[in-house]
């Protein structure tokens, strides 16, 4: 364990508690949670728990007690379909952000599974039992904290004893996100609960330093906003386009350390290296373009850009990333496609929000040709590409635009990697060898039998 990080942010984004009444719970939670996973069998999980909790003793130096539901719904209550929209794109810009690791982001309550959920003593003590969990408590104002959240670092991989708090744990696997701060802020609390779960993996905070000394603890790469932007997750990015991992600085005043977030990430024990998307990474192991009829079946035309190292990730250079690699056909004519960032959890064929990939698609002949490049929307969310192909093979390879370099204060590298999908038409099917093989035996059988009648 390496003590405690509490996330701070401007009180200008700060919404009236009062608006959020304080409401003591017992055991019940609020219901209607939607059930989320993005990876079910992976190694780790993050649960995040938008139900609210009643924690057992203390966390650190503070006493928790009872933290209210998402909104404040009653404990009794359930969440309406407003609510559970909202609840379901924070979970999805959570786990976009942890979509090229082996984990697996969940509104799901494993101790419910494990029969450990008819208390939340038990709860606590289940999930601090358990290596490679972390429970992430989405709600209230924090009053016994302070800061947007707060959580442990380097908890997560480890299992602990649950003799602290008469049985219940010490709580080395629950933190929080104190998002009545800001309710209706959606990236405001995925920012921060990727945040925190950040913590519990050995992340320190990405800081501003000049020279040796620190002059901002949570870097927003001086704020900024807007299309293309970008801001440490490990720092403040609250506010800005995409907000990613990052090769910066951390560490105390005085003494600053480089950190690479994602290289981090990777060391914590049962991690492994980066998840394959199941796409080819090459011409001469081009995947297939999912097709349905003559147009791209988008929910199978999807991938994770990831780094090329795990041994040594980087954030700079488009080497530094797989590219994925599709084959397609047409008969000719107008070919269309657009190559859109983000993952499809929510609503297949719609980016959902907090994309964190910034992509290229280039088009390629049969002979390896560049044929031509998609166009890159003002928004930097999506590309286009549109061209009158003749007949033949080609290749469409996705690529990561090579990362985001930053100079304000202490330079730093921003990461640019994550999930796409593509849609789009204009293609001819192409036959699998295995099929045309078939087509040629029955043609030889059919031929052999005329020859027979003769």
């Amino acid at each position: 364990m390496r003590g405690l990080r509490k996330l701070q942010f401007s009180v200008a984004t700060i919404v009236s508690s009062a608006l959020i009444p304080c409401l003591v719970l017992a055991d019940d939670h609020t219901g209607g949670v939607p059930l989320l996973s993005s990876r079910p069998d992976a190694p780790y999980t993050f649960y995040l728990n938008f139900a609210g909790f009643n924690y057992t003793g203390n966390w650190s130096s503070g006493t928790p007690g009872s933290t209210p539901s998402y909104f404040g719904v009653s404990s009794t209550g359930t969440f309406n379909s407003t609510q559970q929209n909202r609840i379901k794109q924070v979970w999805a810009r959570v786990a976009e952000k942890y979509a090229p690791f082996n984990v697996n982001v969940t509104t799901i309550d494993p101790a419910v599974a494990a029969g450990r959920a008819d208390t939340d003593a038990h709860r606590q003590a289940y999930y601090d039992s358990q290596a490679r969990m972390m429970h992430t408590v989405i709600g209230g104002t924090g009053g016994w904290s302070g800061g947007g959240g707060v959580s442990f670092v380097g908890t997560t991989q480890n299992s602990y004893s649950t003799s602290g708090n008469g049985g219940a744990g010490l709580g080395r696997h629950t933190n929080w996100v104190f998002a009545a701060q800001a309710p209706t802020s959606y990236q405001f609390v995925a920012e921060a609960s990727a945040h925190e779960i950040g913590h519990g993996m050995k992340l320190d905070h990405q800081s501003d330093f000049n020279g040796t000394a620190k002059i901002n603890e949570y870097s927003s790469n001086n704020g900024a906003t807007g299309n293309g932007s970008y801001a440490p997750i490990m720092g403040n990015s609250y506010s800005t386009q995409r907000g990613t991992w990052r090769i910066g600085t951390a560490g105390d005043n005085g003494n600053p350390v480089s950190q690479n977030d994602v290289a981090t990430l990777l060391t914590n024990n049962g991690v492994g290296g980066f998840i394959d998307d199941g796409i080819g990474h090459g011409f001469g192991t081009a995947t297939d373009l999912p097709l349905t009829g003559l147009t791209i079946n988008n929910t199978l035309a999807k991938g994770v850009i990831v780094p090329s190292s795990s041994a040594n990730p980087q954030a700079m250079g488009e080497d530094s990333y797989l590219s994925d690699f599709f084959r397609f056909r047409t008969e000719g004519g107008l070919v269309s496609m657009k190559l859109t960032n983000g993952s499809q959890y929510l609503t297949p064929g719609t980016a959902d929000p907090g994309a964190t990939l910034d992509s290229v698609l280039r088009v390629y002949d049969s002979s390896m040709n560049l044929v031509g490049m998609a166009t890159r929307d003002g928004s930097t969310l999506f590309s286009t590409f549109s061209m009158n192909l003749g007949v033949g093979n080609y290749f469409a390879k996705i690529s990561s635009i090579g990362g985001y370099s930053s100079t304000f204060a202490t330079p730093a590298s921003y990461y640019t990697m994550g999930s796409y999908f593509l849609t789009g038409s204009g293609f001819t099917p192409v036959p699998e060898p295995a099929t045309m093989l078939g087509l040629a035996s029955g043609l030889a059988f059919f031929y052999r039998r005329r020859r027979k009648q003769k």
